[in-house]
Parts: structure tokens; sequence; C-alpha cells
């Protein structure tokens, strides 16, 4: 008995999938980081809510900020596999409501914005 499929050349990429992707252009999105030391330990938590602007496999998710970082973009890496619809009920700190949430843990201290080292 012969198996007649061939082997897939590249795996599939589970993380990205591109129509998904472009269904969050225009929706708004509540995005939960938390940082973990090498121990596991919390050492921080992050949340940020936007309006995605943009969404590709090159360039990852785009955020234009709202609330507390209005005007501020932030780009989450390419993986739609990690926004999920908000359910009922969810809403930001600030009480905004999303149409998706995306909760990542991040092993290692998070990086300071550039912006936060801008000088005016």
């Amino acid at each position: 008995m012969t198996d007649d499929t061939a082997p897939e050349d590249t795996p599939e990429d589970t993380h990205w999938d591109a129509d998904f992707a472009a269904t969050l252009i225009s929706k708004t999105l509540l995005m939960n980081l938390t940082f973990l030391d090498d121990d596991g330990d919390v050492q921080e938590r992050q949340q940020f809510f936007g309006v995605v602007i943009d969404a590709t496999l090159d360039e990852g998710i785009v955020l234009d900020l709202l609330g507390a970082h209005d005007g501020d973009t932030y780009t989450l890496p390419p993986q739609t596999s990690a926004i999920v619809a908000a359910g009922p009920g969810v809403t930001s700190l600030e009480g905004d409501t999303p149409d998706f949430v995306a909760n990542w843990v991040i092993h290692g201290l998070p990086d300071v914005p550039e912006a936060a080292n801008d000088e005016d």
C-alpha cells in the first residue's frame, strides 16, 4: 500500500490567517500583555486598546491606540491565532468595549517604548 499524497514543501502557518486579518481592519482590539521574569513571576501587566489600521504578514497588526495612548500606534506580531472575538461584558480598564481581544504572556521584561525616550 502506498500513500499517493505528496508531502508539503512548507508547513502550513497556523498562526497567520490572511482572511481573518482582513476582517480586523477598522475593528477595535483590546491587547493584554503579561510580562514574566525568568522564574515565571509576573513583573508587569500592560493593556492597550485601539483600532486596527493595518494587518499584514510582513508588517504585523498595527493599532491606532485610543484612551490614555490616543494618537500613538502599536504594532503586534503577525499572529492572528492570538486574537479572539470579545465576549459579552469584556471592557478595557477605561471602559471601552472591543470587537476582539488578544492576551499575550511574554517571558522577559518589557521594552521602554521609544516615544517615552523622546525629549520635546
